[in-house]
């Protein structure tokens, strides 16, 4: 499935290694996203000068599995 920004141009998944603070322990895991512009939740205007991380339902549950079997490593 191809994912396209708001102007109708194809985006690319990125990946990138974050670290998450759960319980006194830092969890470092791979998350995945898309880069796409910044929305005003209230006023629905787009800012096209900034570009900030957004995430499909897939991406969402792949990256809950990344961080759980993370934890579940450092355990």
């Amino acid at each position: 499935m191809e994912i396209l920004n708001r102007d109708g141009s194809p985006i690319n998944e990125l990946h990138e290694k974050v670290t998450k603070r759960f319980k006194g322990i830092d969890i470092i895991f791979e998350e995945a996203c898309y880069l796409d512009y910044e929305v005003n939740e209230e006023t629905g205007l787009i800012n096209k000068e900034k570009k900030v991380p957004h995430y499909t339902k897939e991406q969402t549950t792949k990256n809950m599995k990344a961080l759980k079997n993370a934890y579940l490593n450092l355990k």
